[in-house]
């Protein structure tokens, strides 16, 4: 069949991620027994197969017709790691290939998965340059078994155990899009299978400029690895600074068994997502809030706020004051460092992170014992008040 591209790529950061192995074999279709010299060689990148009609594309620089990253006809793509990847398509809207046309990527992992483990899974995905559309609905699958391989049958009818936050139609041609997410393992899973499980009425399409009628997408680097939900994680959220009036996109677009409820600092409750975009007239602060495997966790993210006519510094720096010690255990001393802030109508205002207060007071001198033992263990938001003016927000941990 002549193909049109619309490919998908996979990446693992690492064949070891915070100390664990990916489970994953020839993760980025590096090694292969024979150099791919037409269309539907992805079985040559061993073990993969391409299920279920075997037409899967593979993309190595030892090619000269399917070469990496000059891939004929103007198409330009570097791997995301190494020297190869995958092509599949993922909907065939207008052409002869007919409703509902797929293809698959799928391998055996190395090891079976654990039942009630966690389990980070990645891939990255890249739109031909030219097609003409692109598709939601990429995605992994986790298996206990192996499915496909029919010759004739198209879609493989399964559920997408991870997809990229909120399932948008992938349409970057330039840059590698990442799909990763959480899967919570039942035991005996051994096999991840990646492509469109949906068919044409429920994949979303979505027109481009260009001029081939198709989807098509390349693929590389696949992980697959456990993660201890009580040590460190994949992600990380970081602090950031934007400019006045700009907003920004905080948290990660993890999907899978992944979610996490977001509040602001002093404002309570915002959305449940996996992240959210944010536009503070002032320095804020954003609580992230989620579970992995049973495991609470709990994170703050501070957007500093540059520039902009108006927006005053806060009196109390956070360099001028000082908590110790922090965390405590029910007993900490205020001292402000800075001895020409002025005290007067100075409050200080404990609340929970749900900015609930639970202990407030007047603010007696430059140094000053707090006592916390009537409040819980966790974490609390001290503030500094001047006429119901916060001028500053410190995190304490009692514990």
């Amino acid at each position: 069949m002549k193909k049109i591209f619309c490919i998908i790529i996979l990446h693992l950061l690492s064949s070891q991620v915070l100390g664990q192995t990916n489970l994953v074999p020839n993760w980025s279709f590096e090694t292969y027994t024979l150099c791919p010299n037409a269309s539907g060689q992805l079985s040559s990148a061993v073990p993969w197969t391409g299920q279920t009609n075997n037409s899967s594309d593979y993309y190595n620089a030892c090619s000269s017709t399917l070469n990496v990253p000059n891939l004929g006809g103007g198409s330009y793509q570097l791997a995301k790691d190494g020297n190869a990847f995958a092509g599949i398509w993922t909907a065939a809207p207008t052409t002869a290939s007919g409703a509902n046309y797929r293809e698959y990527l799928q391998v055996m992992l190395n090891d079976s998965l654990v039942n009630s483990r966690c389990y980070y899974v990645e891939f990255f995905a890249n739109l031909f340059d030219f097609a003409k559309w692109g598709t939601n609905n990429i995605a992994a699958n986790i298996s206990k078994i192996q499915y496909g391989n029919t010759g004739t049958g198209y879609i493989l009818n399964l559920p997408q155990h991870i997809t990229r936050y909120g399932n948008p139609a992938i349409m970057d041609t330039a840059n590698w899009v990442q799909v990763a997410g959480i899967y919570s393992a039942t035991g005996g899973e051994q096999f991840i299978t990646i492509g469109n499980f949906k068919d044409d009425l429920n994949t979303d399409t979505v027109r481009t400029n260009n001029p081939y009628d198709a989807c098509y997408y390349y693929i590389d680097a696949v992980s697959v690895y456990s993660i201890n939900p009580s040590g460190p994680l994949p992600w990380a959220y970081r602090d950031t600074t934007i400019n006045y009036g700009d907003s920004i996109y905080i948290g990660n677009y993890l999907g899978g068994s992944f979610s996490s409820n977001w509040y602001l600092q002093g404002g309570g409750f915002i959305k449940n997502a996996s992240g959210i975009f944010v536009k503070p007239t002032i320095t804020s602060n954003y609580i992230v809030e989620f579970t992995i495997c049973g495991v609470p966790h709990m994170d703050t993210l501070k957007v500093t706020v540059q520039g902009g006519a108006g927006i005053n510094e806060p009196l109390i720096q956070s360099s001028e004051f000082n908590i110790s010690p922090n965390p405590n255990n029910g007993i900490i001393t205020l001292e402000i460092l800075n001895k020409d802030i002025p005290l007067q109508k100075t409050m200080i205002k404990i609340c929970d992170i749900f900015n609930r207060e639970v202990k407030s007071l007047k603010l007696l001198g430059k140094k000053q014992e707090l006592e916390l033992q009537d409040l819980s263990n966790g974490i609390y938001y001290l503030q500094f008040l001047q006429d119901n003016k916060v001028l500053l927000t410190k995190k304490i941990i009692k514990q």
